[in-house]
Formats: C-alpha cells, structure tokens, sequence
C-alpha cells in the first residue's frame, strides 16, 4: 500500500473498478429482500414464522455487524497483509468471499433434507444467513470507506457517489431481468404458470449462481483496478481552512462554534423526529419489496413472471423519479417534495384496496408499481438529504448519526416483517386478502405516518439546535418553502447517505 498523494482526478478504468466493487451487494440485497420470503414460504412450504423469523436474524445481524465493522474499518490497528493490501480492500475481500460462500445455500434445497422439520432447516439456515449478513456488511463498510482512501478531494468523491448509486440501481434492475429470464425461458409448454411452489426450487438456485457468478466477476474486477493509497492528511490549519470553506459554501448554515458528542445528539428532538422519518420511509419501500412478490403471488394469482415484472417497474420508476428530482427541488421545497411522494404512495395503496379483476391484475398493477417506486425512491432520497441537513457541518459526528438511524432502520424492518409473518400465520392459511391489506393498509399506514412526522418539521429548520445543552452550533437561515437550490445540493440531494 503506497503512500503517495493521489492526483486530482482518478481514471476512469479506477473509477469504474470502484463503482461495480458493491455489485455483488446490491444483487444479493434485491434477491434477498423481493425473494427470501417467497422462496422459503411457497417453494420450501416453510410457515409464516419460520419464514419471518430467519428474515429477522439476517435484519439484527446486519444492523449489530455494521457500527462494529465500522469502528474497525476505522481503527488504527493494521496487519502485515492489510498495509500491503489495503485494510479496506481486505475487509472487502473477506466479506465477499463470507458473500460468495453462504448465499447460494440459503437459496438452495438441503441435500437428504426432504423429510427434515421446519424447525430443524430453520436451524440449517440461520448461520449461513448470519455470515451472509456479517460478510454483507464488511463489502459495504469497507467501500463505502474506501473512497476517502482512494482520493482526497471532494469533487472526485462526490463523483465516485454518483457512480456508485448507479451502479446500485443498475444492479437492481439486472436481479429482476435475470429472474424474468430464468422463468421465461425454463417454462414448461403447459401446466399452472400461477403458482409459486416447490418445483421452482432449481429455478431459484439458477438465478441466485447467476447472481453470484455475476458478482464475483465485478468483485474481481474492484479489487484488480482499485489502489488503496494512504493519502497525506491535512495540517491543522489546512484543515480549519476546509472546515470555513465548507461553512461559506453552505448558505443555511453560516457558522459553527463546536461539533455535538453522542450526548448533544440525544438531547435533540430533530435528531428523533428525523430518525423516525428516516425509519418509515426505509418501511415503506422495504415493505413493499417483501411483500409484493406475496400479494402478485397470493392475492392477485399473477403469472409467476409478475414477480420480476413489478419489481422492475418499481426500480425503473424509482430512477426515472431520482433523476427528476433536483428540478422539483428547484420548485418546491424538499419537504413539500417529500410530503407528495406520501401521496403517491398513498395513492398506490388506496389503489391497491380497491383494484381487483382480470384487467387490474394483467394491466392496472404495472400503474401501481409504478406510483410505488417513485414514491419509494422520493421519500428516501428526500429522507436523506434531511439526516444531511440535520448534520449540518458537524461532520466529525456524522458517522455516529447515519450509525444509529441506519441500525434502528434494519431492526425496524426486521420486527415488521416477523410480525406481519406471525399474523399470517395465525389470521391467514390459503385465503387471498392478508398480502392485499399488508400492501394496502401496512405500506399505506406507514406512508400516513411519514407524512405526519414530516408536517411537524415543516416549521422546523435542520441543523438548528433545540436543547440548550448544545448551545448555538448552528444557526441555519429559515427556509422558504418555494425557494431554488444550488447545483451542488441539487447533486447531494439526489444521492443516498446510506446504503439500502
């Protein structure tokens, strides 16, 4: 690992080495998140708890191993191999290797298991999903933190952003094209098209080596073309110049007297309101994810392609919408942005309630994907910008911010899909409308929620601080609800702060 300045700008075989490095995350995340659940509940026949329950541990094990591997990622501890190597490069390595050697089995039909208890396969699952989830975590900690290491300057890390987000959506969109290939193309002349069972279970083990294959290639590809370097760091001085220049070219927020500790944050009802938002808006398009596939499949008795077919329209719709997205800033004020992606969503789901027969189910459903993935994308996005607002120029505090939301966001997620799992379970065996009031009433419910916490901050300005234990850190300008952005913000707005 050399320690050389690296130049202003990275080259472009560097650049999209570094971009396709979380490839194999992001195809396993829309595999794991659209088809876990529908791969053990309708091809293994697991029930709904034991379906449920093995999503929750794969959710609290991700949100346990990412602060850890965080706070290692960033320790000063190094090995032999990590300074020849790279530290991050070799975090990334191991966790696509923990990747690559669990994944294809969770999707995969125990050899001899046939007769095995739910129970027992339920065991057999767990610490493949948790090395998953753990491996998940250390590729997305270490490229995430990697950026800062390949380059010092903040016009090219901004860059390396934007090519990771597309990227990820890219990515996206390649596991439901692969899935809809798979199932077209090994589809029998006859026989029942509908239904999801047990006989799809080769089809699900060809997507997910697909996926893996795919994967791996790119993983290889990041870790023969990115150099970790150990850039020079900055003087005292030069780094207070940075701190003024970053103030000055933030209008909203014109000075700062002091960074806020784990304690400031706790004595900040912004930072609960925000976390709450942040923690809805991760429901509402996760939720749709998990439960999308069970209602096509479920409720609406779709051909089995439908649940490629949707979900692509949803991750299309959701680009199209991100990509819009800094011209309605330049109208409205994020918030109000925010506040009509709930309705969108809102909409889809009083959509959902009442839609119903053959041209609904062949036609009307690609709407309501359609109204779902741009409310999705729209309200994470805009739900991002506002944890960036809330930060404000204390960034030497940011990891702990995105840390905690990001943690409560997966614990979130986890606990609803095993109680709506449960629910089933116990309200529902063979009946068509439980997957139908998930979508409608669960996804619609939390979208009403989002929209009431967000109108209690719309007299509210981020980045103010509220509790007198903090003192005046900052003192932003009060925002105007029509009001145009920078093209700076504008391309900081329209990039996630977290991973998905």
């Amino acid at each position: 690992m050399s320690k050389v300045e690296p130049p202003l700008r990275l080259a472009w075989t560097q650049r999209i080495c570094y971009a396709v490095g979380h490839s194999l995350n992001d195809l396993c995340a829309s595999m794991w998140f659209s088809y876990l659940i529908v791969y053990l509940q309708l091809v293994l026949g697991f029930d709904s708890n034991y379906a449920g329950f093995v999503l929750l541990v794969g959710q609290v094990a991700d949100a346990i191993a990412t602060p850890l591997l965080g706070y290692e990622s960033s320790s000063n501890r190094e090995t032999a191999i990590c300074k020849k190597y790279g530290k991050r490069k070799f975090l990334h390595l191991i966790g696509t290797i923990c990747v690559v050697l669990s994944f294809p089995f969770i999707f995969s039909v125990c050899p001899g298991c046939e007769t095995a208890s739910e129970f027992a396969l339920t065991l057999m699952l767990i610490p493949l999903v948790i090395i998953f989830q753990v491996g998940w975590a250390a590729v997305q900690v270490s490229h995430l933190s990697l950026i800062p290491a390949i380059t010092p300057h903040e016009t090219e890390r901004d860059f390396l952003n934007i090519l990771r987000y597309a990227v990820n959506i890219m990515s996206d969109i390649g596991t439901y094209v692969i899935v809809w290939c798979v199932f077209d193309l090994t589809r029998k002349p006859t026989g029942n098209h509908h239904t999801i069972s047990g006989d799809y279970a080769d089809k699900f083990m060809m997507i997910t080596l697909i996926i893996v294959g795919v994967g791996s290639v790119f993983s290889v590809i990041f870790h023969l073309g990115v150099k970790e370097v150990v850039s020079t760091p900055l003087s005292s001085s030069e780094n207070s110049l940075e701190k003024d220049s970053i103030a000055l070219s933030n209008p909203a927020f014109p000075y700062f007297s002091k960074n806020l500790s784990w304690r400031g944050w706790m004595k900040e009802s912004h930072f609960y309101q925000v976390g709450l938002l942040y923690m809805c808006t991760r429901l509402f398009q996760n939720m749709s994810l998990v439960f999308m596939p069970l209602y096509l499949q479920e409720s609406l008795r779709a051909n089995d392609d439908f649940i490629a077919k949707i979900p692509l329209v949803m991750n299309v719709s959701g680009f199209v919408i991100s990509c819009c997205l800094p011209k309605l800033f330049k109208v409205f004020s994020k918030k109000v942005t925010f506040l009509g992606g709930a309705c969108m969503g809102i909409g889809a789901c009083l959509w959902i309630t009442v839609g119903s027969g053959p041209i609904y189910v062949n036609q009307g459903v690609y709407g309501v994907g359609v109204l779902i993935g741009a409310a999705s994308s729209s309200l994470v996005i805009c739900a991002l910008s506002f944890i960036h607002d809330l930060i404000g120029t204390s960034v030497e505090s940011a990891a702990f911010v995105y840390g905690v939301m990001s943690f409560w966001d997966k614990i979130a997620n986890g606990i609803v899909g095993m109680i709506i799992q449960h629910l089933h379970a116990v309200n529902c065996k063979d009946c068509d409308w439980f997957y139908q009031h998930v979508m409608s009433y669960g996804v619609g419910g939390v979208g009403i929620l989002a929209s009431i916490v967000i109108t209690t901050l719309l007299p509210s300005n981020l980045g103010e601080r509220q509790s007198a234990y903090n003192g005046a850190v900052l003192t932003p300008k009060k925002e105007v609800i029509n009001h145009s952005t920078s093209v700076e913000s504008q391309s900081n707005e329209n990039q996630p702060l977290l991973p998905k």
